[in-house]
């Protein structure tokens, strides 16, 4: 679910329509970036006023354009890009279903841009439109633009390899035979910036790749966890929480658990990386505070106001190996 201002997707969607990034689009609303910045990633959910109405005059509508958006339909921010895309190449939704070979059940291309709630566009169509709408329209498409719409950047790393993850993060979370399928991420500081998975608003909120793919019979997880949805997991990096978490090893994370209640063990976004911290609550704080602490005594106690916590989720579990 897209928790940010209805002004976020529909920024994001004329951006894609005139070829800006966030850094181009501040620079000719004579803006920092960071104002753009906060308004993408879920940070600003209530923008307004005059810088709004500057963003709102490069991109050619009002304020109250971007404010009502186009969220009416429920479609995903990656449903609106594909449809900017398309409207730029000159496709019209029948002529586009064709070429990708649809005849003219229109309708199921249609329901990726009307209707589709998921994060990305699935790696198979993604595969068949790289061709059909590469170097079309103005500016000319470039294939980077239209590989985005699955979660995978050109150049990055291996073009093949970032298909391969690509298609292993769409696998069915729930499969017939009792299983769960938990993704693994690789949060390493030049993988990603900031949300483990791209619905978790954290960060930069950019996502992480997947490295891989766990099978873990469903019972066994409901043991501990009523709800298995939102579970992904991660590599804990660096020394601060051990000898509690040691470097290397994998921890389960559960992604929809974002309030620092009950005291435990989070995973954060701390301006620069996604790092495993304790958090406590300060009692009788007000507003709420929380103590942020490192296992590792080498490592100072933080205090921070709880609406200042940017949290991806918290670890429900960890690989033990005897």
């Amino acid at each position: 679910m897209d928790t940010r201002s209805p002004a976020a997707a529909e920024i994001e969607r004329r951006m894609a329509l005139l070829n800006l990034n966030k850094k181009r689009l501040a620079e000719r609303a004579g803006l920092n970036e960071t104002y753009v910045h906060d308004i993408l990633r879920g940070k600003s959910r209530h923008p307004g006023g005059d810088r709004l109405e500057k963003v709102a005059a490069v991109l050619g509508c009002t304020a109250s354009d971007l404010l009502r958006g186009s969220s009416a339909s429920g479609a995903s921010p990656a449903a609106q890009r594909l449809k900017a895309l398309r409207e730029r190449a000159g496709y019209t939704v029948r002529g586009l279903a064709r070429d990708l070979g649809m005849g003219e059940k229109f309708s199921s291309y249609a329901f990726y841009e009307n209707k589709l709630k998921k994060d990305f566009i699935p790696v198979d169509m993604v595969r068949r439109l790289v061709p059909l709408l590469t170097d079309r329209g103005d500016p000319p498409i470039a294939p980077a633009e239209i590989w985005g719409l699955c979660g995978i950047v050109p150049g990055e790393t291996d073009l093949n390899e970032s298909i391969r993850r690509a298609e292993r993060a769409t696998l069915p979370l729930h499969d017939d035979d009792g299983a769960v399928t938990v993704h693994e991420y690789d949060i390493s500081p030049q993988a990603g910036a900031g949300a483990i998975v791209d619905h978790t608003a954290c960060g930069d909120g950019e996502s992480h790749p997947t490295l891989d793919s766990w099978r873990i019979p469903r019972d066994f997880i409901r043991n501990y966890l009523p709800d298995t949805g939102g579970l992904a997991i991660i590599r804990v990096a660096g020394n601060s929480m051990e000898p509690e978490f040691m470097a290397g090893d994998r921890v389960l994370v559960d992604t929809g658990h974002r309030v620092p209640s009950p005291d435990g063990v989070y995973v954060l976004w701390n301006g620069m990386g996604v790092v495993l911290k304790q958090l406590m609550l300060v009692p009788n704080s007000r507003p709420p505070r929380i103590r942020i602490i490192s296992v590792n005594p080498t490592y100072p106690v933080d205090e921070v106001d709880a609406a200042d916590l940017v949290i991806n989720g918290r670890v429900v579990g960890k690989w033990v190996w005897k």
